[in-house]
């Protein structure tokens, strides 16, 4: 399934809600935001069945991202990843007097103070000519998209980046190619938007192979080309006129090659890779589909416990690898996750009852053994669960937030974890009360 930004099929779900009732004159005495009486049995559990396991969504919708990705690295667990962007110029409707002098041409690539992986290592961003027409069959456009470019540069950049001191990164484009785009806008042979497409399909932005970093730039980035106009007292006025891209056709393409790592085999969603298999570790990566998959396999057991009950809490409890984390690796504070089938085909975010999104929020942090932990609230998903709808088809896909513009990796620890302060676990709060 192609993951796409909004899962208009959430609507299902909100309509789902589970509601406690209690009924007769007993003493209710406040638990949390629930009322129960004071005779209701509550019991903790956190030894039910999770199990972890790795799969691969087949592409992720990456359009109209407030971000775009060029750059490249390699990662000894996720193999090497890249990242380059498919830029579509708007045409500025502006004219060019006919004494004119070209001067030069430029991409002005505006950095939004996203990076991942060392900054220091010096690299290389080539752009190319995008020979095909930039559009979509559906109406967006994915992490696998590729369209046509040319063989030969028109720009090169070798440089260090430092994408939070500085504001920019400027690529000085051949002048070919500048020269012609400047000549035909002064002479006229360009005066719409649709003549600047047929002749001006877009920009490749790609980055060489080398290990460095992957860098994020805003959307408000630009073409600029510069000329100059001699004024009446035969001074010349130097002037600019701005190519803005297009967002809506403007996109990120990121891959991965796997050769070597556990994921090489990731043939589909529905090929899984479980934790127990590789090392008791699952693993998600924002951006090229790689998720951690959750089942819940026996929840349906809580209702052998007699007497008639409720779920009052449930929280899943996800930590990350110690270690696997550093200022060049880093992660968030926050987790995505979704609900999915068993074929990997996604549901809707995961919510609470009312239907209002919810995520892995970073719990607990231990500087002295460097210890991450993340809880993610999972009352309504068991409640859902317990439907005989969704029984046993309904898991939880783990991604980092920003999933469709970043390129953040994760290495949780699994089931078996020796630690049980680290261990994937559910912690459940279940109610029993009378009639």
């Amino acid at each position: 399934m192609k993951m796409k930004q909004f899962f208009s099929v959430s609507l299902i779900f909100m309509g789902l809600a589970f509601f406690m009732a209690c009924e007769g004159d007993d003493t209710a005495v406040p638990v949390g935001e629930d009322w129960i009486k004071v005779d209701t049995k509550v019991y903790f559990i956190d030894s039910m069945t999770v199990n972890a396991s790795t799969f691969k969504f087949d592409s992720i919708a990456v359009s109209n991202t407030s971000r775009l990705l060029v750059g490249a690295y390699t990662d000894d667990v996720f193999g090497k990843t890249k990242a380059k962007s498919y830029l579509q110029l708007a045409y500025p409707f502006e004219s060019i007097d006919n004494e004119a002098i070209y001067d030069s041409i430029a991409l002005i690539l505006k950095y939004d103070n996203y990076f991942y992986n060392d900054t220091t290592q010096t690299q290389t961003i080539n752009v190319f000519n995008i020979l095909d027409d930039i559009k979509s069959d559906d109406d967006y456009f994915y992490n696998t998209t590729n369209f046509e470019a040319s063989e030969t540069a028109i720009g090169t950049k070798t440089f260090q980046p430092y994408p939070i001191k500085e504001d920019s990164l400027h690529i000085t484009i051949s002048d070919v190619f500048g020269k012609e785009l400047y000549e035909k806008i002064r002479d006229n042979e360009i005066t719409t938007s649709d003549e600047f497409l047929n002749q001006y399909k877009g920009l490749l932005v790609s980055p060489d192979d080398n290990n460095t970093s992957v860098l994020g730039f805003a959307t408000s980035s630009f073409l600029r080309l510069y000329y100059s106009e001699d004024d009446e007292v035969e001074v010349e006025d130097s002037q600019t006129m701005e190519f803005y891209l297009n967002s809506t056709n403007s996109f990120h393409n990121v891959s991965s090659d796997y050769t070597g790592t556990y994921f090489s085999d990731l043939e589909s969603e529905e090929t899984q890779l479980f934790s127990t298999d590789t090392d008791d570790n699952s693993f998600s990566q924002s951006g090229t589909g790689l998720a951690t998959r959750i089942d819940i396999p026996y929840v349906e057991r809580i209702n052998d416990i007699e007497g008639n009950g409720s779920i009052l809490n449930a929280s899943l409890k996800i930590s990350i690898k110690q270690n696997s984390s550093t200022d060049n690796l880093s992660i968030r504070d926050s987790l995505s996750v979704f609900l999915i089938d068993r074929k990997g085909d996604i549901y809707s975010t995961l919510t609470n009852a009312a239907g209002e999104t919810t995520y892995g929020l970073l719990e607990a942090y231990d500087e002295e053994f460097k210890t991450l932990t993340y809880s993610i609230p999972v009352t309504y998903f068991l409640n859902l669960k317990l439907d005989a709808t969704y029984n046993d088809n309904l898991y939880l896909a783990i991604y980092g937030q920003d999933f469709n513009q970043s390129v953040d990796r994760y290495i949780f620890n699994g089931e078996e974890t020796s630690s049980d302060d680290l261990k994937l676990k559910l912690e459940l709060t279940y109610a029993i009360y009378e009639d």
